[in-house]
């Protein structure tokens, strides 16, 4: 492992784990994914996880078709007019994912992969669109929200994941909690803008 000697890295993550559980609350099983000398990556995810996650992926993807993500929003839209546009694509999402998986025989238990997907990006959106668009009301997006958009998506393309969870500094070396998917992440932020604002993705 780099930065650690492979006669040390057992008893570095067995530390490491012991002090997220009673410094940080980390009650969850985590693992040592790599560290070097200034970073260690830990992930609640089982090795080959995201390699699973891009295969599922392609079991389903008519859940990625632009054209029907920003159809399935519309509708959800026009049936909760005052409500946040992003909570009609969050719910238009589930709806979308549970009956591709019924359509392609995927179990849900596997689905729950993707569903944790779609949480997460619709918890980048709450964090973008600020300004709470609400479904049925006229909306343009703020530019704000456009930089805020470009930010979002320069982090995922250069694989530093928005979804990371920093967590403190232990024996010197920044503990960060990884989320594999960046690229789904991607492509389904690109999409959710197109579906909750009426407007193209801002270019990167």
């Amino acid at each position: 492992m780099n930065g650690i000697r492979d006669g040390e890295s057992d008893g570095f993550e067995r530390t490491l784990l012991d002090w997220l559980r009673e410094e940080r609350g980390v009650e969850e099983p985590r693992r040592l994914v790599r560290a070097d000398e200034e970073e260690a990556l830990i992930s609640k995810f089982e090795p080959g996880f995201a390699a699973g996650l891009h295969d599922l992926l392609r079991l389903i993807p008519d859940l990625f078709d632009e054209a029907t993500a920003v159809a399935n929003t519309e509708r959800a839209m026009a049936s909760t007019p005052g409500e946040p546009r992003t909570g009609a694509w969050h719910a238009a999402m589930h709806a979308a994912l549970a009956q591709a998986g019924e359509g392609h025989g995927v179990p849900d238990l596997r689905l729950a992969e993707v569903r944790a997907g779609i949480d997460s990006v619709r918890a980048i959106l709450d964090v973008i669109l600020w300004s709470d668009p609400r479904c049925g009301e006229v909306y343009e997006p703020e530019p704000g929200e456009v930089d805020a958009y470009r930010e979002a998506f320069v982090e995922l393309d250069d694989g530093r994941d928005v979804f990371t969870r920093y967590y403190g500094t232990f024996e010197g070396r920044a503990v960060r909690n990884h989320c594999p998917g960046a690229a789904f992440a991607r492509m389904l932020l690109a999409q959710a803008w197109r579906a909750i604002t009426g407007t193209p993705a801002p270019t990167v």
